[in-house]
């Protein structure tokens, strides 16, 4: 007779199977494989559950995706969706996988474009799995006897760590924008914001659902790219605010105009790097991740034209690699640029670095 299987322990057998095939987060993506194939959406869910009994048809389709993300296929691109900013994406291969790291850089320019504010506090007992008083004190034994590696499953990327390449360092903490989705934030009328590079959109769609009295340029050179970042402003609500436009980086402005704000997360990584994780390098377009010997071509291409796209006083953010945010630093410097300035990533990388448009002559 073939063995009954209850979430819980087929989660925590897939748990140590991943371990051994040193994927990163085993648990929680043998939860969320498992949330998919039983139709659920939240963790809560499943460990509600846990009498539930897996059928013959569930436990295979189970195991065809345990078989994937053993072969190092990152679960965005097995579910085909990831979610950035409390807002779910579609993930094609034609455009990148969004990043945890990247809500950093948007976080960064929705400060700068928002009043201040005081920073959210957690609500008491708020954890992945819902606040632990309002649960039956059997689901709670539950929860302490088989997940007691929950915390170390709060990075939101399942797949990798902080960056496209382990040197880029440990994954991020809770990411802020978890807390704030959902929550719209003040900007002064009339405000542009441009994104250089936008990929399948995630950096666009985020400033446009997070600044309702904001309007959003979006320029990528891949027309397949476009298309999916379309569908996902779409699926968004936020698609009237956003303008796509195909183009090589400011190939795709139009003459006279100016931007309050430019946001880019180009490619940085080295090519040839032999670092770089079988989840990036077999999964993601290499248009989207390689720049040069050193990562920076880039930036070398987009930051001597780009005061000519700054309002004055204007702001420019880019996320930048493990390592590179001095380099970038200097290229803003001597670009004119004032004011400039680094942000860490919650594991001590310098992530975003960014810059106020030079002062006019």
């Amino acid at each position: 007779m073939d063995k009954i299987w209850k979430p819980l322990e087929l989660v925590k057998v897939t748990a140590g199977y991943l371990a051994e095939k040193r994927i990163p987060n085993p648990r929680l993506d043998a939860e969320l494989l498992l949330l998919e194939i039983l139709g659920l959406k939240r963790r809560v869910d499943l460990y509600a559950g846990f009498e539930r009994e897996i059928s013959g048809k569930e436990l295979a389709s189970f195991r065809e995706l345990i078989r994937r993300r053993a072969a190092r296929e990152p679960v965005s691109r097995i579910l085909a969706r990831r979610e950035f900013m409390g807002i779910t994406f579609r993930v094609t291969p034609d455009v990148l996988s969004p990043r945890p790291e990247t809500e950093l850089l948007v976080e960064a320019a929705i400060e700068a474009a928002s009043p201040a504010r005081p920073p959210a506090e957690k609500t008491p007992g708020e954890d992945w799995y819902g606040d632990q008083a309002a649960l039956p004190d059997e689901l709670v034994s539950l929860l302490d006897a088989y997940a007691g590696d929950i915390d170390d499953a709060e990075a939101l990327d399942p797949d990798l760590p902080a960056g496209p390449s382990p040197a880029a360092g440990p994954p991020l903490g809770p990411a802020t924008a978890k807390k704030k989705a959902g929550k719209r934030l003040s900007a002064k009328p009339g405000l542009r914001l441009l994104d250089l590079g936008t990929g399948g959109g995630c950096i666009a769609v985020a400033l446009a659902a997070s600044l309702p009295g904001a309007m959003v340029v979006a320029i990528d050179a891949s027309a397949k790219a476009l298309a999916v970042a379309k569908r996902n402003a779409a699926e968004a609500g936020v698609a009237k605010r956003i303008d796509f436009r195909r183009g090589d980086w400011f190939g795709g402005c139009r003459k006279g105009e100016v931007f309050d704000a430019i946001l880019a997360n180009p490619p940085y990584l080295v090519e040839g790097d032999p670092d770089i994780w079988p989840e990036v390098s077999r999964h993601d377009p290499p248009a989207a991740l390689y720049a040069g010997r050193d990562g920076l071509d880039c930036y070398r291409r987009i930051i001597p034209d780009s005061p000519n796209w700054l309002a004055a006083d204007g702001r420019i953010f880019f996320e930048v690699g493990a390592g590179q945010a001095a380099a970038v630093g200097r290229l803003l410097e001597n670009a004119g640029y004032r004011a400039v300035s680094t942000i860490r990533d919650y594991g001590g990388t310098e992530r975003v670095v960014t810059g106020t448009a030079p002062a006019a002559l």
